[in-house]
């Protein structure tokens, strides 16, 4: 097996696993048991659907999937497109801080489920920085996700010490109307890079 289909194993077990022991209300153990089963140090609780959002023109509601081990997903509805990409987010907080010169690795399922006219797929930026001036980050890439659901990986390092409490987790919407549907992200820490 390779590196990326053993972490996809990991994680979806680790995710059927934590899926199962949640609904017994053991969500610590739960949560240990995925951090255990990840690369790195887990740096939030990555099941947790009830995001927040900004934006005037979104709607969101939480939905059975098929794709993502824990059976659920967040559907995303864009109902136009935006000036900037930032004016329309969902978001969740990450609880723990990282230091310079650490990496940080996000995996997320994601999938386009209607995409803007003339487009195949959602247009989405996933961020993971500073939820505070300066909004300086981690990981800022543009996600074209598909119809089908997908594990997908981006990572980064840090250029700047983010205390606990000041990060978070980010898709910007706002470049089109879409609907888009999002299961777990989860967002690690690998350590120092070696800068």
């Amino acid at each position: 097996m390779t590196p990326k289909s053993l972490l996809t194993f990991a994680i979806i077990t680790a995710g059927l696993c934590l899926s199962a022991t949640a609904g017994a209300q053991d969500s610590d153990a739960a949560l240990k048991a995925l951090d255990d089963a990840l690369p790195g140090d887990l740096l939030h609780n990555p099941l947790d659907l009830e995001w927040e959002k900004r934006g005037n023109d979104l709607r969101t509601k939480i939905v059975d999937a098929e794709g993502p081990p824990s059976g659920r997903a967040v559907r995303v509805e864009v109902k136009k497109r935006q000036t900037r990409p930032w004016d329309s987010v969902i978001y969740t907080e990450i609880e723990d801080g990282v230091k310079k010169g650490e990496t940080v690795q996000a995996y997320f399922w994601v999938r386009t489920d209607k995409a803007a006219a003339g487009r195949d797929t959602a247009d989405i930026i996933l961020f993971v920085g500073r939820n505070e001036e300066p909004y300086d980050y981690i990981i800022s890439e543009d996600i074209t996700p598909g119809e089908d659901w997908k594990l997908s990986s981006l990572s980064g390092v840090a250029g700047a010490d983010f205390p606990s409490g000041e990060l978070k987790v980010e898709y910007q919407l706002g470049r089109s109307k879409q609907t888009i549907e999002i299961g777990a992200v989860y967002v690690s820490t690998l350590g120092q890079s070696g800068m």
